[in-house]
């Protein structure tokens, strides 16, 4: 196995982060975030804390509820979250919710999902 070598100086941690992240990858990062808010604000909190934000898939986003109860609460104000996320993101972004029951309980705040 080669050695490594030396560093001369200290690199800026902002220069590893540019070095790690293309330029692409800060703009889904945001988008994710922004999602993720608009989520919070149009979910209420009584069934905010049984969803999990998976995946944003083919204009599709992916959500896990802890039971088939919160999916068929969530289908009913699908049409009002879509609306909220297409005025933050803009048309097009996301075109539906996909709701899937989770294998295990879903507390806490939602994740980011992934582009």
């Amino acid at each position: 196995m080669a050695k490594r070598q030396p560093l001369t100086r200290p690199i800026a941690i902002g220069d590893v982060l540019l070095g790690l992240m293309k330029p692409l990858d800060w703009e889904s990062l945001a988008q994710r975030s922004r999602i993720r808010q608009v989520w919070e604000a149009a979910v209420p909190p009584e069934i905010l804390a049984h969803t999990r934000l998976l995946e944003l898939r083919r204009r599709e986003l992916w959500v896990e509820v802890s039971a088939a109860a919160w999916g068929q609460e969530l289908h009913f104000l699908a049409p009002g979250i879509l609306e909220a996320l297409e005025r933050a993101l803009g048309p097009g972004i996301i075109r539906n919710l996909r709701i899937r029951v989770g294998s295990r309980e879903v507390k806490g705040s939602p994740e980011e999902p992934e582009s």
